[in-house]
């Protein structure tokens, strides 16, 4: 038999989401492109699988998708090829936040109008800043949310950045230096506004919320995108989206190496030429090359310090990468079946939130949210009781494939620190995942009563099962590192860098990075667009979809409205 082909247009290392969207665009702008997998599978942090019991989808990480923000949606026609996002049917909120007095916090994934007449059932001061604030973006919202995830982020277009958001209504002047938390005490009063407002944006990461100029941007960017729509599920779970990018990708001619880890990236006279792979794959230590470009979709450290090497780094390179910073926030899983519907507590007073597809529950006071930041970020101790703010999703009310008939399943996601030095390292997750799950479920409890009498079976996944799953994260809950002031904006992942871009000539990495979700296939997008304009190729006619084209597709066949603004 021959051999496989062994030279390509380009090579994309990993097979992430990310990676696949750069692919995929790539190859079906004409060039031939190969995609290099450690794994017997595409889509590590994008999975479902039955860990549980026959019938059971289990969304191992990716859970909330946004691929309808992006325009990979509508150009690489990810709905031809299988993806079928899902919401609860009817649901008139995408988000919402319970307290133990009864309230719940809610915001609307498509009319501002609703999220304001909801938070003026708690607070009417809170709710008029919130419109201040909608009305002043509104307008500008479709293209402030191209600017900031499917374009290349450059020095220009920061500073352009600082000009929109001088004159926001009841903001601040000294904004740009503040944490997310001192800017959401400076803009409400209520105490319940303030940490529901706090909880989904840390969904991204406690450091988004308790660093400079990340965390405000983070507070505006929750503010003013809950009303372009909410995220959904897909049928079947997750994996569904990962699914419609291979065959979108192979459908266009491409080729998918599995079981090929790649050891090195091929370096000669300062620029990428192939890959090398590793004795243990499929084609041990084979070479292909890369006529155009290589495009890495594994994270900054993994990247430059073991495919590319020090020795083809500058100076500069190889000092920021020696402080690039995994850590952050790292998520402690529980996922339940149940044999009854969730009913929450707060739906005595807020019927609308049974029919929600995700909440955060467990803080109740601002002095909670910085013990949370404190146990996490600082202390590197657990938090005690658990927060449950990484997201936790209803998804069987969106999509009941996802459980057998009459079975629904509830996933929490807990903040927790991933190293565990003062229980002698991450290996101790091991030990304690079932203490730390109960922990974690008598907190949940107390919002969700019925689960305690409904629940059929349980599976725990820790920070070191991720870790284990998918090294190159770093231990983060987001592969591509802390989402910090010092590693985003033009210059991510590090000073020097600015990602897709590297300092090796025709390297690219695909990797996302920022306050969104990673889902909307944004980094993707933008990689296959800077490997178009370094190469001087011209944009086929179809690379034409513009942010949230695919949402209002979403939003016309259901006969909903989307408002940007309160009035």
């Amino acid at each position: 038999m021959p051999g496989p082909k062994q030279e390509y247009d380009v090579i994309v290392v990993g097979g992430g989401i990310n990676g696949l969207t750069t692919a995929a665009y790539l190859q079906k702008a004409g060039m031939s492109v190969a995609v290099f997998e450690k794994r017997d599978e595409s889509g590590t942090f994008c999975s479902t699988e039955e860990v549980m019991h026959p019938g059971v989808k289990v969304n191992m990480h990716a859970s909330l998708l946004l691929a309808h923000f992006g325009p990979a949606y509508v150009d690489l026609e990810l709905e031809r090829f299988g993806l079928e996002l899902l919401r609860p049917p009817g649901a008139k909120y995408a988000y919402f936040y319970p307290f133990l007095d009864g309230n719940a916090l809610l915001f609307s994934g498509r009319d501002a109008r609703e999220t304001y007449e909801a938070w003026a059932r708690i607070s009417p001061k809170d709710a008029e800043t919130y419109r201040s604030i909608v009305n002043y973006f509104g307008p500008m919202t479709p293209a402030i949310a191209h600017a900031g995830l499917v374009n290349k982020q450059t020095d220009e277009s920061f500073l352009e950045l600082l000009e929109a958001n001088a004159n926001v209504p009841v903001m601040p002047k000294d904004w740009l230096y503040m944490t997310g938390v001192e800017l959401i005490e400076c803009l409400f009063e209520n105490e319940q506004i303030k940490v529901g407002m706090l909880s989904y944006p840390a969904t991204s990461g406690l450091d988004v919320i308790s660093s400079r100029f990340t965390g405000p941007l983070a507070v505006l960017h929750f503010l003013t995108m809950f009303t372009v729509d909410g995220g959904y599920t897909a049928r079947g779970g997750s994996h569904d989206l990962v699914h419609s990018l291979v065959r979108c990708f192979v459908h266009h001619g491409g080729k998918i190496y599995y079981n090929c880890p790649v050891e090195r990236v091929l370096i000669e006279s300062g620029e990428a030429k192939g890959i090398a792979l590793s004795k243990l794959a499929s084609y041990p230590e084979a070479v292909f090359k890369a006529s155009k470009a290589v495009i890495s979709d594994l994270s900054a450290k993994p990247t430059f310090l073991s495919l590319i090497g020090k020795e083809h780094l500058p100076a500069s390179a190889q000092a920021a990468l020696a402080r690039f910073d995994y850590r952050g926030s790292t998520l402690f899983t529980n996922y339940y079946v149940m044999s009854e519907r969730p009913n929450f507590a707060a739906a005595a007073k807020f019927p609308e939130v049974n029919n929600t597809f995700v909440f955060n529950c467990g803080a109740e006071t601002m002095r909670d949210v910085t013990r949370l930041i404190d146990a996490c970020l600082v202390r590197d101790v657990l938090p005690d009781p658990p927060v449950v703010w990484g997201a936790a999703f209803n998804y069987c009310i969106a999509d009941p494939t996802q459980a057998p008939p009459g079975q629904y399943t509830i996933l929490t996601w807990a903040m927790v620190p991933y190293d565990l030095r003062p229980l002698g390292g991450p290996e101790k997750w091991d030990d304690i995942r079932e203490d730390y799950g109960d922990k974690v479920e008598d907190v949940l409890v107390q919002y969700l009563p019925n689960l305690k009498t409904s629940k059929i079976a349980r599976y725990v996944n820790t920070p070191h099962d991720y870790m284990r799953r998918n090294p190159h994260c770093g231990g983060n809950m987001h592969p591509s590192g802390a989402v910090t002031e010092g590693q985003m904006w033009s210059w991510k992942p590090f000073s020097g860098c600015n990602a897709p871009s590297t300092p090796i000539d025709r390297f690219f990495i695909c990797q996302s990075m920022g306050v969104s979700n990673y889902t909307n296939l944004g980094a993707g997008y933008v990689a296959a667009g800077e490997v178009m304009s370094v190469l001087g190729i011209e944009k086929p006619e179809w690379w034409k979809a513009q942010c949230f084209d695919g949402a209002a597709e979403l939003i016309r066949r259901e006969g909903a409205v989307q408002r940007f603004t309160v009035d």
